[in-house]
């Protein structure tokens, strides 16, 4: 028999051993529902698992994971399915899918959140903002908080709170043996170390624990969009702003094309533009001053600028980042951008011109709160980092595959000169000297030290994987 049958029967004698007291539901290909669940986010992604567990529970995850094992089966884990890899799903694999934990409970006396794995950016932000606050979160809002926390966790909030992971107070995990535990900074502290950046390499954390912070109910935000022939300038004018920005002031940088939608003449549709963003989570006031700067950058094509509700500004890029899109990006670290920085990041035109793809670039602040926490005190790397580059693009037609990824490969390579690290949430399938690099050297070994006491089988590999200390590959 090969690889494929011995999945297959595997599967099905694991669904025959669990039927009678797993919760959840067991998907096999064969069931109405396995097409639908087996579909991610990045619709580049195209994988058949052999079997799909929908926990219900904490229970339901550690019988999953047992019977997993018995039957040779590899193990995936699903949260919100948002990876640009498609982590949650394998083919031939167990995926175990967490998306129906998706229970949020706040405590605002304590400002606590103790959030389910399967929960959504959306709900964690909607129960929060009840009581006027929030933990940081992502740029989009059907984002997974598990994947998110685990990688890292950068948003709007987080130069003034710090990541997602550095608000993480606790956690309860399955571990590779099926056993469970409750980790926080007085009970295994490696462990919660290692979650906070680390991936899903340790366990499968079932439920999170935040510290909340008073954000909202309005913040400000604004955008200003350019002239190409003017990007020089507003180039140099985001580096200024960014030196000035306190913790509350997250900017974005962006080049590429104009589309409909964009606060733009119509003839710019299409054409390269440079954007300026801004979100202020601070006085609004403070907020006003800062949208009235985007017109000293640059005469601008088009610009807004005002208080928004603050869940309204989680839930703005939704729609660009929407599900059912085929996607790529390459993303790194940058410590300064200096003029020849400036100069690659503009010259993304050199990538998706002459017959190349059209592809995007982005610079995000980072810096704050961030940088204030050791670069040792969390797995999450690259603490003093200024800014995230990231060159994407988005497309529909799988034709367009090899020329989409080739255009935002070469725009990469540009700025990998200026470069150092990566964001590991930002990492596609890249090797394991890519992740290495999400870390450096001396955490990314006492990484590999903790994966071999926690998972010594490297249970958990179909993730940005770390590899146990000590252990054949």
């Amino acid at each position: 028999m090969n690889a494929a049958t011995d999945n297959a029967r595997a599967a099905l004698d694991v669904s025959r051993e669990l039927r009678d007291t797993f919760r959840g539901d067991l998907l096999l290909p064969r069931d109405q529902r396995y097409e639908t669940a087996r579909l991610v986010w990045n619709a580049s992604i195209d994988r058949h698992p052999a079997l799909i567990a929908r926990c219900a529970g904490t229970s339901d995850i550690a019988s999953a994971l047992l019977a997993a094992r018995r039957h040779g089966l590899e193990v995936a884990v699903r949260g919100g399915g948002h990876s640009i890899a498609g982590l949650g799903v394998a083919d031939g694999a167990m995926t175990i899918d967490l998306s129906r934990m998706a229970a949020v409970r706040v405590d605002p006396d304590a400002r606590r959140a103790t959030v389910q794995a399967g929960s959504l950016l959306s709900g964690l932000d909607r129960e929060t903002q009840r009581h006027g606050l929030a933990v940081t979160s992502g740029f989009v809002s059907h984002t997974g908080v598990a994947g998110l926390t685990l990688g890292g966790g950068f948003g709007w909030t987080a130069r003034k709170h710090g990541l997602a992971c550095d608000n993480l107070r606790a956690a309860e995990v399955v571990l590779a043996d099926g056993s469970v535990t409750v980790t926080s900074d007085g009970h295994d502290p490696d462990l919660l170390w290692a979650l906070r950046g680390g991936g899903g390499n340790f366990g499968i954390v079932t439920s999170f624990e935040f510290e909340l912070h008073p954000v909202g109910p309005m913040v400000t935000t604004g955008v200003g969009c350019y002239d190409i022939a003017d990007g020089r300038a507003v180039l140099e004018a985001f580096r200024e702003l960014v030196a000035e920005a306190t913790d509350e002031t997250t900017w974005v940088a962006s080049v590429g094309d104009a589309e409909p939608g964009s606060p733009v003449p119509v003839r710019y549709h299409g054409k390269s533009v440079v954007s300026l963003v801004f979100v202020h989570i601070g006085d609004v006031e403070e907020g006003a001053a800062l949208g009235r700067r985007l017109r000293r950058a640059a005469p601008p094509l088009g610009d807004m600028a005002g208080p928004v509700p603050y869940l309204e500004v989680q839930t703005s890029n939704d729609t660009f980042w929407s599900h059912g899109v085929r996607r790529y990006w390459k993303s790194h670290y940058l410590w300064d951008l200096p003029d020849t920085a400036i100069d690659a990041f503009l010259g993304r035109g050199a990538a998706s011109s002459g017959g190349g793809a059209p592809v995007s670039g982005s610079l995000q602040t980072r810096g704050g709160a961030i940088a204030r926490i050791g670069e040792q005190d969390a797995a999450a790397g690259h603490r003093g980092a200024r800014f995230e580059f990231m060159a994407s693009t988005s497309w529909t037609d799988p034709g367009q595959d090899d020329p989409r990824r080739t255009s935002t490969r070469l725009y990469a390579d540009q700025m990998a000169p200026y470069g150092r690290g990566v964001y590991v949430n930002n990492l596609g399938i890249e090797g394991e000297d890519r992740v290495r690099d999400a870390y450096g050297a001396e955490k990314f070994q006492r990484l590999t030290s903790l994966k071999a006491r926690f998972d010594p089988d490297n249970v958990f590999h179909l993730n940005q994987n770390i590899h146990p200390a000590g252990r054949p590959r």
